[in-house]
């Protein structure tokens, strides 16, 4: 058996916990132990506790600042700490010390470069957990986001230079061999991508792997209402200046309407509710939702539960509210399986677009074909070839 340390140190989605959590489950069926190391432990309780994990606090730092439009990865990592060697250090060290004091054998990383770092300073192996944007292409300088903006190669290759002289000073307090330019630090033992080819969010990077996604089935079995006409699953998080008009939006549907909205108050809940729209209290089952939907709606991009609509062939309206799942969206726009919308559109707008996605059968038809695609591949199947290839990089205890 093998201690296998989870690491999650960048981004506020908790999809994090539940993409790795189905392979940490089947880790610990093999006989292993996980350790959980978790940018936000807030509402881990939730996620985790159910299934008897225990967790820790992630080392972070709070230079980052809010509202930032990073130009490429290294501009992401300036505002994380990596602008000061002594503050790298200091983010070092605590993972360091998580790591020992975890006995790892092999670290998993999701969104976690300081915790690459660390492992890289430890001679541990390291696997990838997370998606195309946590992993930017070996390429110098890392990329621009915005491929529809004109961003000088200057500031590209200024932003890398910045984090790679924190990078290298920490790597030679370690005595460890310097990198030459900043992709080098995901030079890791499994580097293979969450997520599939064309919904990698830099394009077409090159040659890569990707093992696609495995997605926890969890959740009480939908409940719809009785309405006729088509189903819409909807996922809105209350949170933000935005979500109103898209419950707003949701209602105006001549449809059956399923939303799960995590923080919405049991007043609101009963304000919201219609005869054709019910609003869950209780998580839904996600994969049972989108075979039995016509239309996926969600919040924020969605995330892991937007490629399980996908992988059931349901089209999606997505609402990013964030760099990351936008460009995922672009993604999914270009190949015809759903489309991106702007939640500073109205309520007005909002139904237009949603009422447009429900009648354009192009749409199913683009999903479906990504389905098909991919149909070949159970989830099982993923988080066996996983496993093993996690368990392939350290000897068994």
């Amino acid at each position: 058996m093998s201690n296998v340390f989870y690491a999650w140190e960048l981004g506020a989605n908790l999809g994090h916990m539940g993409a790795f959590l189905p392979l940490a489950r089947l880790l610990r069926e093999r006989g292993h132990s996980v350790h959980w190391v978790l940018a936000k432990t807030h509402e881990a309780a939730a996620v985790l506790g159910p299934h008897g994990f225990s967790w820790m606090q992630a080392p972070t730092t709070h230079d980052h600042m809010p509202g930032h439009t990073p130009e490429n990865y290294s501009s992401i990592l300036l505002h994380h700490g990596y602008g000061n060697a002594q503050t790298l250090l200091g983010l070092v060290e605590a993972w360091r010390s998580l790591m020992r004091l975890s006995q790892a054998d092999v670290v998993v990383v999701d969104h976690a470069p300081t915790a690459i770092l660390a492992a890289r300073t430890l001679g541990i192996p390291v696997m990838n957990h997370g998606n195309g944007f946590t992993v930017p292409p070996p390429v110098h300088p890392t990329p621009q986001f915005r491929s529809w903006q004109s961003v000088p190669s200057e500031v590209l290759l200024a932003n890398d230079a910045g984090a790679l002289a924190s990078i290298n000073a920490l790597l030679g307090a370690f005595r460890c061999a310097p990198l030459s330019r900043l992709a080098d630090l995901f030079d890791i033992a499994e580097p293979a991508l969450m997520t599939f080819p064309e919904l990698d969010h830099y394009g077409h990077r090159g040659p890569a792997r990707y093992w696609g996604a495995a997605t926890a089935a969890a959740g009480e079995a939908p409940v719809w209402p009785s309405a006729h006409g088509p189903r819409v699953f909807a996922y809105v998080r209350a949170s933000g200046k935005h979500y109103a008009a898209v419950l707003e939006a949701l209602g105006g549907l001549e449809a059956g309407v399923l939303v799960v909205a995590p923080g919405l108050s049991p007043a609101e809940r009963e304000r919201w509710q219609r005869p054709h729209v019910t609003i869950a209290s209780t998580p839904v089952h996600l994969q049972q939702a989108a075979r039995e939907a016509d239309l996926g709606v969600m919040w924020g991009g969605g995330g892991n539960s937007a490629l399980v609509f996908l992988l059931a062939g349901t089209p999606l309206v997505l609402l990013p509210n964030q760099l990351e799942p936008f460009l995922q969206g672009l993604r999914v726009q270009e190949m015809g399986a759903g489309v991106v919308v702007d939640l500073d559109a109205g309520s007005v707008a909002l139904l237009a677009l949603l009422q447009g996605a429900l009648s354009d059968r192009s749409l199913t038809a683009g999903a479906q074909a990504f389905a098909t695609r991919h149909a070949q591949v159970s989830d099982a199947q993923r988080l066996h070839a996983m496993a093993t290839r996690l368990e392939s990089l350290t000897p068994a205890r």
